[in-house]
C-alpha cells in the first residue's frame, strides 16, 4: 500500500493537467483495444470445443466452416493486439516526456534546488539516473503491468463462468457420507493458484531489495566512468591510470556481488515459476480425467475445459509470473519517490532584490559553515554600477563561500544581502559542455539571442578570432581550448549577456598579468553599469580596482573579530 501511495503521488501531477486529456485517450482506447482480445479468446474457446468434436466426428464439411471462422478469429486478434500496442508506446512516450519535463523542471528549478540539494549533503545518489532510467523504467513496468493484470482480471472474469459450467459436479464418499462439489473444476483452480502464489512469495521476497541496489550500484559505476572520462588529462598527466582503474573494477565487483545474488534468486524463481507453468498446462486435464474417462465429456469438452481452466489460472497467477517486475518495479517507484520528494519545497533565498541603478550590492553579513561554525565574521561590502571589487585573503579562508552566499547559493550566513537581481556568479569551475560555440557562447540565453556579427565581436575583443568561425562546431571545447581560453571565453560570454552584477571566482587565473587586466578592463569599459566583484589572489589587480577587500580568519576576541575584513582603497 505505501508503494501505491507514492506511485501516485509521483503520477498525478501529470495526469491531473489538461495536457494530458490526448493521454487519457489514447490510453483509453489502447486498453480497450488490448482487452477485447478476451472476446476473441473465448470465441476461440468455443471454436476449439467444435474443432475438436467435429475432428471427433470426422465431419469434414464442419472442419472447412471452422478453419474460415479461424482465419477471421486469429486476424482480429492480431488487428486489436498490434494497435492496441502502438497507441499504448504512442501515450508511453507523451507520459514520459510530460513526467520529465516535470521533475526537470523543479530539480533545475529558479532557486537552483539540484544545487542547494549537493550543497546542504540531501542530494540522493545518482540524480541524472533517476530522471533519465528511473522515469522510463517505472513508465514502461506500469503500464505492463497495468495491461497485464487488466487483462487477468477480465479473463479471470469471462472464463470462470466457462470454466464453472463446463466442469459441472463432482461427487464422492468420504467419511460415509455422500459429497457433491458444484463447479468442482473451479475451486481446484482457486486452491491450486493460492498455493502457488504463497510460494512465489516466499522464494521471490529478497528481489525487491536487490533490485534497489543493482539500480543504484549500476549508476555509481557509470557515474565513475564518466568522472574518469573528464578528468582524462589529470590521470594521464599524473601516470594514474593503475589507481583509477583499480577503483573503478572495485565498484564494479559490486555490481557483479549484486548481479550474482540477483540472478540466484531469479533461479530459484524461475525453477518454481516455470514448473508451475508447466503444470498448469496438464492439470486441468488430470482434473477432468475421471469425467472423460466415465464418458460425461467429450474430447471437444475436455479441450474446452483445459483452455479455460488454463485461462483462470493464467489469470490468478499474475502475480507468480510478474512477480520479478513487481519487484524491481516496486524499487524503481522507491527510488524516483524518494528523489521526488526532496523536490517539492524550493530553498528561499535570504538575499533579497535591489533595484537600484547606481548601487549593484550591498551586504552585511557573518558566513558560517554548515555545523554553524564561524567561516568569517563581519564582512560589509557594497559595489557600485561601474566597479570592480577585488576580494583577497588566504587560502581556504572563505573567498569562493561569500561569492555563494552573495549570489544566494549559501544560506549559512546571518545578516543582510541586498543585490541587483540580474546576477551572474561563475564559479572556479566553468561550465563548458559539449556543445556547439555559439550555444556555448550566448548561455543562458538561447543562440538565436545573439547574431552571428555579435558573436565575432565579442570573440574578437576577448582575442579569440581563431575560432570565430566555427560557431556551428560542436564539440568537447575543455579539450580545444587551453585554460586561460577557456576563461576569455567566458569574459565573451559575460560581454554578450550584460548582467548587472558579476561575481567571479578566480576567472582570470588562467591568464598572464596583461591579459588579465585586459579582460577586466573590457568589462569595465563594454559593461559600465555593472558591478564586478573578482575573488583573486593576483595582486597586480589591485591597479584597476576602484576598492580591495582584504578578508581575514575570525578571531575568538570581540574587539578583534571588527578588523575580520577590511577595505583598502
Amino acid at each position: 500500500m505505501k508503494t501505491i501511495k507514492q506511485f501516485f503521488y509521483l503520477v498525478s501531477p501529470f495526469w491531473g493537467r489538461r495536457a494530458a486529456l490526448y493521454c487519457w485517450f489514447l490510453l483509453i482506447i489502447s486498453l480497450t483495444l488490448t482487452l477485447s482480445s478476451v472476446w476473441f479468446n473465448v470465441k476461440m474457446n468455443e471454436w476449439n470445443g467444435s474443432f475438436y468434436n467435429a475432428l471427433q466426428q470426422l465431419d469434414g464439411q464442419a472442419l472447412y466452416k471452422l478453419l474460415q471462422q479461424f482465419v477471421i478469429i486469429i486476424a482480429g486478434l492480431i488487428t486489436v493486439v498490434v494497435m492496441g500496442d502502438f497507441l499504448r508506446q504512442k501515450m508511453v512516450i507523451r507520459w514520459r516526456e510530460g513526467m520529465t519535463e516535470q521533475v526537470l523542471d523543479r530539480w533545475l528549478s529558479k532557486n537552483s534546488k539540484h544545487y542547494m540539494l549537493r550543497l546542504t549533503s540531501q542530494e540522493p545518489d545518482n540524480p541524472d539516473q533517476r530522471i533519465a532510467e528511473d522515469i522510463r523504467l517505472l513508465i514502461e513496468s506500469t503500464m505492463r503491468l497495468t495491461v497485464t493484470f487488466l487483462h487477468s482480471l477480465l479473463t479471470l472474469i469471462t472464463f470462470a463462468t466457462i470454466l464453472w459450467s463446463l466442469s459441472g459436479a463432482i461427487s464422492f464418499t468420504l467419511g460415509g457420507s455422500e459429497w457433491t462439489i458444484p463447479g468442482y473444476m473451479f475451486w481446484a483452480c482457486i486452491i491450486y493458484t493460492i498455493i502457488g502464489i504463497t510460494i512465489t512469495q516466499f522464494i521471490g521476497s529478497p528481489l525487491r531489495k536487490i533490485n534497489m541496489d543493482k539500480q543504484r550500484k549500476e549508476a555509481d559505476y557509470r557515474t565513475a566512468l564518466i568522472t574518469r572520462k573528464q578528468h582524462g588529462d589529470a590521470i594521464a598527466g599524473q601516470r594514474g591510470e593503475i589507481s583509477d582503474r583499480n577503483e573503478l573494477m572495485s565498484r564494479f565487483l559490486g555490481v557483479i556481488h549484486n548481479w550474482n545474488n540477483l540472478i540466484r534468486y531469479e533461479r530459484n524463481l524461475a525453477f518454481f515459476t516455470v514448473g508451475y507453468q508447466q503444470a498448469t498446462a496438464m492439470a486441468p486435464i488430470i482434473f477432468a480425467l475421471p469425467k472423460f474417462l466415465a464418458g460425461e465429456l467429450m474430447l471437444g469438452g475436455l479441450m474446452q475445459l483445459r483452455q479455460a481452466f488454463s485461462s483462470v489460472a493464467g489469470a490468478l497467477s499474475w502475480f507468480i509470473f510478474s512477480y520479478k517486475e513487481i519487484a524491481a518495479w516496486q524499487a524503481t517507484v522507491t527510488r524516483l519517490y524518494n528523489f521526488v520528494v526532496l523536490l517539492e519545497h524550493d530553498h528561499e533565498s535570504e538575499v533579497a532584490d535591489l533595484n537600484d541603478k547606481q548601487t549593484k550590492l550591498k551586504a552585511h553579513l557573518s558566513l558560517f559553515m554548515q555545523d554553524d561554525n564561524l567561516l568569517i565574521q563581519e564582512v560589509d561590502l557594497s559595489v557600485k554600477a561601474g566597479e570592480l571589487i577585488v576580494i583577497e585573503g588566504c587560502s581556504g579562508l572563505g573567498k569562493s563561500t561569500l561569492l555563494r552566499a552573495l549570489s544566494g547559493h549559501w544560506p549559512y550566513f546571518k545578516g543582510e544581502i541586498q543585490r541587483s537581481p540580474n546576477v551572474c556568479w561563475i564559479p572556479q569551475r566553468m561550465y563548458l559542455p559539449f556543445a556547439r560555440l555559439d550555444s556555448l557562447l550566448a548561455y543562458p540565453c538561447q543562440p538565436n539571442q545573439f547574431s552571428a556579427k555579435e558573436y565575432e565581436e565579442a570573440l574578437h575583443l576577448v582575442g579569440l578570432d581563431k575560432i570565430k568561425n566555427q560557431l556551428s562546431l560542436e564539440t568537447d571545447w575543455t579539450t580545444r581550448l587551453s585554460g586561460g581560453e577557456q576563461q576569455r571565453l567566458i569574459f565573451a560570454r559575460l560581454l554578450l549577456n550584460k548582467p548587472e552584477l558579476i561575481l567571479l571566482d578566480e576567472t582570470t587565473s588562467a591568464l598572464d598579468e596583461q591579459n588579465a587586466l585586459n579582460m577586466l578592463m573590457l568589462l569595465k569599459q563594454h559593461l559600465p553599469t555593472a558591478g564586478i566583484a573578482l575573488v583573486s589572489h593576483q595582486r597586480f589587480t589591485h591597479v584597476i580596482a576602484d576598492n580591495v577587500l582584504s578578508l581575514k580568519a575570525p578571531t575568538e576576541s570581540p574587539s578583534q573579530s571588527a578588523g575580520d575584513s577590511e577595505y583598502v582603497s
